[in-house]
């Protein structure tokens, strides 16, 4: 699977730069990332997901953003020197195709449309990590949920009529990362939304039961 930037590319700017890449894939848990190394590589997530963060005091890990299939990894790559300045953890199997910032940066002197496609996918993440930080002032913790489900339906689920079965292993954890929560805030909201006939749980595994009514727990908090 091609991100989403480089299916849109013409062909011309799409097949050398496909041909400076490299595909790696790691697994759950993997550290992708470290903070103080040097960003001498750009990710192109296939698929997956990966969590930014910083350690924080008493090494707490402060989660940041997270990342899913089309979006960019390292994107300090794309300057001429710097650090990461962030951990990035596969939360899932990841797949990415990986290109070096110098052989990167050539390309896109060489091809125009190809540094319009990479500003626009850095202006399309920005604009999302401003979505969450917003989420993060503006929104009760149910109601960040409900939206990062909606989001794993739309990205990843498999529909049975009304039904949607979210892919891979999702722990309370991954989704307490995913809207800056805790673990047992999660898994008691996961509750109440399954009691309220929105849900089916099982070990890593989530059934979205009824999408409407998920949708409506976005826009108004539990209990409001």
């Amino acid at each position: 699977m091609l991100p989403g930037f480089l299916a849109a590319l013409p062909e011309a700017a799409r097949i050398p730069l496909l041909a400076a890449t490299r595909q790696h894939r790691w697994s759950r848990g993997s550290i992708v990332l470290h903070a103080d190394d040097p960003a001498e590589t750009l990710y192109m997530l296939q698929s997956g997901h990966a969590r930014l963060y910083r350690l924080g005091s008493s090494a707490r890990e402060v989660t940041v953003n997270v990342h899913g299939p089309g979006d960019l990894l390292g994107l300090t790559a794309l300057l001429t020197d710097g650090k990461y300045g962030l951990y990035a953890e596969a939360m899932d199997d990841l797949s990415a195709l990986m290109i070096g910032g110098e052989a990167l940066r050539e390309l896109m002197g060489r091809f125009p449309d190809l540094s319009v496609a990479l500003s626009t996918q850095v202006v399309r993440q920005t604009r999302g990590l401003q979505d969450r930080l917003s989420q993060l002032v503006f929104l009760e913790v149910s109601q960040r949920l409900a939206l990062a489900l909606l989001e794993l339906a739309n990205e990843s689920g498999e529909s049975h009529e009304h039904q949607v079965a979210l892919r891979g292993r999702i722990s309370h954890q991954d989704l307490a990362h995913a809207v800056g929560s805790t673990r047992e805030t999660i898994t008691k909201l996961l509750g109440e939304f399954r009691a309220k006939g929105l849900l089916d749980l099982g070990y890593r595994r989530i059934v979205v039961m009824d999408r409407s009514g998920l949708e409506r727990a976005a826009r108004q908090p539990l209990g409001a």
